[in-house]
């Protein structure tokens, strides 16, 4: 059975060393495979075996040491995208397909269902200990509006995964907040599996950047993937942990801030390696925050690294100067942004199908041969006006969130000036920012591993917040 964690006369599970073992062989397995795949090895031969044998130990991890299992699945989450064996045609790289025989699926169905039963079996709480309801209330909702969009969806088996997808998100929130209510402790091994899970992605993105394997060529220009599907995916990776890695430097000393910083310079690097301008862009205006709400001596940095950067790596420039075209002589879309433009008006033109609940999650991709590349845009074609009420109404949550817990942590109210929670805070505000930036441009709500950090990190704001007994 799912074991309780909270203590006050509830079983526990004691400790086994396989369970420790099956961890350990599970985090090699899915090393093993994100390196494979990210150097261009052969795909089924090898990860089938190494999925199903992760997914074994998972299950027995999961049913005995849930803590444990929660830890290892943010550990090795960001090696498995590069792992998926799913066919169709690709976004400009991004793989459309679904399939229950990719890891990253497998997992996070294992995922979902482990997280149900362990929540249904912690019962509930008496109404002191619980989190605001804004965010929970609010990503229910959502969830309920992507439900609702699977009645009309021209798609419903694309759909259905699309909407486990979102699941697993607001079931994060839900866990991670839950398991910090029970042992308040796990705060920091949780912080240490986010970070740890950026490890093999910095590392994949160096090697491919210095031996030009694995690299996806899009519209002539070489960008690497690390251990993901696309560049983009790549840059809104490193932007959600680079933004929380610099805001936590701040409030830990020694080896730990050497850490960050070691990491925050790696993340940055493969950030800036992806040639992905809007994660650049979202990843200065979560920076921005986090420097003005602890330290301007970061945005004066920004500055001076950002001039280097131009100075050093034309290229990046290069980036930006296309943005001032707009057709080439043949009529083709001169730049990503033009082309997202004209993108945006053919996906509109299938909203009057079904305007209340959207065309169904997915469906965008299968008849325009394209995601949308704008998340706002997304939520109304494909969930509809409803699902794009909701959509907005968890923005509004995840900021309120934010303002709650930076509320609660403030040194001006006499909270400590230098504390996890203070810059736990103000990490989760910066990567709100960031995240509904990004979600203007890119297809972050596809992106699953980003949204299960973000969603940690929501998990981790909350216990502030009622930790802080913080009052509307």
């Amino acid at each position: 059975m799912i074991p309780h964690t909270a203590s006050h006369g509830r079983p526990r599970v004691p400790p086994e060393k396989g369970l420790y073992a099956a961890g350990v062989l599970a985090v090699i397995l899915a090393i093993y495979s994100g390196v494979t795949f990210a150097s261009g090895g052969s795909r089924t031969d090898v990860v089938l075996p190494v999925a199903i044998v992760i997914a074994l130990a998972l299950t027995v991890m999961a049913l005995t040491r849930f803590t444990l299992f929660v830890i290892v699945v943010l550990t090795v989450r960001a090696a498995l995208d590069a792992t998926k064996l799913a066919g169709g045609a690709t976004d400009g790289g991004e793989q459309t397909g679904w399939s229950l025989l990719d890891p990253s699926t497998m997992l996070g169905v294992l995922f979902l269902l482990s997280c149900v039963a362990w929540l249904i079996v912690q019962g509930r709480r008496p109404a002191a200990e619980r989190p605001h309801p804004a965010l929970p209330v609010a990503a229910v909702t959502f969830l309920g509006a992507s439900l609702l969009s699977l009645l009309g969806s021209r798609a419903p088996v694309v759909s259905v995964g699309e909407v486990s997808r979102i699941a697993a998100f607001v079931v994060m929130i839900f866990v991670v907040e839950r398991l910090l209510a029970d042992e308040p402790g796990l705060r920091m091994p949780l912080l240490c599996a986010v970070f740890a899970s950026a490890v093999l992605p910095v590392l994949v993105t160096a090697y491919q950047v210095t031996t030009g394997d694995g690299l996806m060529d899009l519209d002539g220009l070489l960008r690497p993937t690390g251990t993901f599907w696309h560049p983009n995916a790549l840059g809104m990776f490193c932007f959600m942990i680079l933004i929380m890695s610099l805001a936590l430097a701040w409030h830990v000393k020694g080896w730990g801030r050497a850490a960050l910083v070691v990491l925050a310079a790696g993340l940055g690097s493969a950030l800036l390696a992806s040639a992905a301008r809007g994660p650049w862009i979202a990843c200065l205006a979560g920076l921005v925050v986090v420097g003005l709400l602890q330290d301007r001596r970061l945005i004066y940095g920004l500055v001076l690294v950002a001039g280097g950067v131009l100075a050093a790596v034309p290229s990046v420039l290069q980036r930006f100067s296309d943005l001032a075209s707009t057709y080439t002589a043949g009529g083709l879309e001169a730049n990503s942004l033009v082309w997202r433009f004209d993108h945006w008006i053919a996906a509109l033109d299938l909203l009057p199908g079904n305007p209340v609940t959207g065309a169904g999650l997915g469906t965008t991709r299968l008849i325009l041969y394209k995601e949308v590349h704008n998340d706002y845009l997304r939520a109304l074609v494909e969930t509809g006006v409803v699902g794009l009420l909701a959509y907005l109404g968890l923005l509004a949550a995840l900021f309120d969130l934010a303002r709650r817990a930076l509320r609660v942590t403030d040194p001006r109210k006499g909270a400590p000036a230098v504390s996890l929670s203070r810059g736990t805070a103000v990490g989760f505000a910066g990567c709100v920012v960031a995240f509904s930036v990004s979600a203007m441009a890119d297809n972050i709500m596809t992106a699953v591993v980003v949204m299960w950090y973000l969603a940690v990190f929501a998990g981790l704001a909350q216990r502030i917040v009622v930790a802080g007994k913080e009052t509307p």
